[in-house]
């Protein structure tokens, strides 16, 4: 992805750079869910799996649906696919209680059902945890991944994507772009 700044009428490229860490990037999205394009709730982060693995953030949708979000910095080595179908894996299991516990444990102060409410103007769904979303993030995606992701969502309808941050600096200044691998409406009417 190219970025230019207009100076007068002269483009200027803006240079990509490196996000300081994974953690700066995971910090971003739990502060502003919204980045990913939607309203999330994040109700966790580094959550441990009972296998012993961290899920880099859980969040939750209006609906009441999971989504875990799998962040890597840089280019994603092909395994990430099979971590991130782990961890849906488990989280398709979780009962509304052990939501409600995690979320609880992770908001500290402000109980999940405000939270929910107040971000979503709702109460909490009866269902908790219908549907699990898989979202891997990163600056690049190997082609390996990319045709094991696309694989799972035509042949399968496995709702996993794939959400492309990229970091830019310029005179002091610093952005984020952000593209899909597939439209999430694609993937959400089941046209990949």
């Amino acid at each position: 992805m190219g970025m230019w700044r207009i100076d007068g009428d002269q483009p200027r490229r803006l240079s990509t750079a490196k996000l300081p860490t994974e953690a700066t990037l995971e910090e971003y999205l739990e502060r502003d869910p919204s980045l990913l394009g939607e309203k999330l709730l994040v109700i966790g982060r580094q959550v441990r799996t009972p296998y012993g693995k961290f899920i880099d953030l859980l969040a939750m949708d209006g609906d009441g649906n999971l989504h875990v979000l799998e962040l890597k910095r840089d280019k994603t080595p092909r395994d990430v696919v099979a971590q991130v179908l782990d961890y849906g894996s488990w989280v398709s299991t979780l009962k509304r209680e052990k939501v409600i516990e995690l979320a609880n444990g992770h908001l500290g102060d402000v109980a999940f059902e405000t939270a929910f409410a107040d971000l979503f103007g709702d109460q909490i769904p009866e269902e908790l945890n219908g549907d699990v979303r898989l979202t891997v993030i990163a600056a690049e995606l190997d082609d390996s991944s990319e045709r094991i992701v696309t694989y799972l969502q035509q042949q399968f309808q496995v709702p996993i994507n794939v959400v492309f941050f990229s970091y830019l600096e310029d005179d002091g200044r610093r952005y984020l772009t952000r593209s899909w691998l597939v439209s999430p409406t694609a993937i959400e009417s089941g046209a990949s």
